[in-house]
C-alpha cells in the first residue's frame, strides 16, 4: 500500500491525507489547519477547528507552523500555532509542520509547549538541521526534493526508518517516483519500504486505523 501523507493533490490512486482549511471541500482522509501564510485570514476561526477534526476522515491537524518568508507577521504566526497545538493535545491527533527558516523558533516552542502528539515536518529537505530533528523526535516526510537534492539524498540512510514518511505535497508527481527513489537510496526493497511506511502510519495517524 502507498501512502502519501501530504499532498494538495486528490488523485484517488493511493492512501492520500489531502492538506485541508477553511472553505475547502473536506472528503477522502484529510488533514485540517491553518497554514502560517493564512493566519490573519483564518485566525478567529480557530476555536473552530476542534469541531471540524470530529470528522472520521480528519487524521491530523495541519499544515500549522512558521515561515519568516511569507505570511503576516510573525508574531502573528506564532500565536496561531500555539493556539492550534494546544488543539492537537486536546483532541490527540498529530501535526504536520510548515516550517522555513524557523526551526530554532519551532524547537524552542516545542520545549515550552512540551507536546505529546507526534509532529511530522513535512517537505524535509534542510540537511544541515537533520540531526536536531531527529534528536528532537520528530518524524521526517520527505518528498520531490529527494529527487534533486543530493546533499539530501547522501543523508537519508542516517533517518530511522521508522521516523520517515513520504509525500508530493504541491507537486504534479506520483508518490510511487518518490517511493523509488528512496528504496533505491536506502537499498530497501520496494515491498520492504512500503511495509516500513505503512506500519509508520498505522502507528501514527490512529485515527484511520480506527476507521
Amino acid at each position: 500500500m502507498l501512502i502519501d501523507i501530504h499532498t494538495h493533490h486528490l488523485t484517488g490512486r493511493q492512501i492520500e491525507v489531502v492538506s485541508r482549511t477553511f472553505g475547502d471541500p473536506l472528503e477522502n482522509y484529510f488533514s485540517f489547519g491553518i497554514h502560517p501564510w493564512e493566519a490573519e485570514k483564518w485566525g478567529s476561526k480557530v476555536s473552530e477547528i476542534r469541531l471540524i477534526t470530529e470528522n472520521q476522515k480528519c487524521l491530523a491537524l495541519g499544515e500549522i507552523g512558521l515561515d519568516k518568508l511569507k505570511g503576516p507577521e510573525f508574531a502573528r504566526q506564532k500565536e496561531i500555532f500555539i493556539q492550534q497545538v494546544v488543539i492537537s493535545e486536546e483532541i490527540g491527533l498529530p501535526v504536520i509542520l510548515h516550517c522555513v527558516h524557523s526551526w530554532n523558533e519551532l524547537k524552542q516552542l516545542k520545549k515550552i509547549l512540551l507536546p505529546k502528539q507526534q509532529w511530522i515536518y513535512h517537505g524535509f529537505s534542510k540537511v544541515s538541521i537533520l540531526e536536531e530533528v531527529i534528536n528532537e523526535e520528530i518524524m521526517i516526510s520527505i518528498g520531490t526534493a529527494l529527487l534533486t537534492n543530493r546533499k539530501l539524498q547522501e543523508k537519508i540512510t542516517t533517518i530511522p526508518i521508522d521516523r520517515l514518511f513520504l509525500e508530493t505535497d504541491a507537486a504534479d508527481i506520483p508518490i510511487e517516483i518518490i517511493y523509488a527513489k528512496v528504496s533505491e537510496l536506502i537499498n530497501l526493497p520496494l515491498p520492504l519500504l512500503e511495509a516500513q511506511i505503512e506500519a509508520n502510519f498505522k502507528r501514527i495517524f490512529t485515527k484511520w486505523t480506527i476507521g
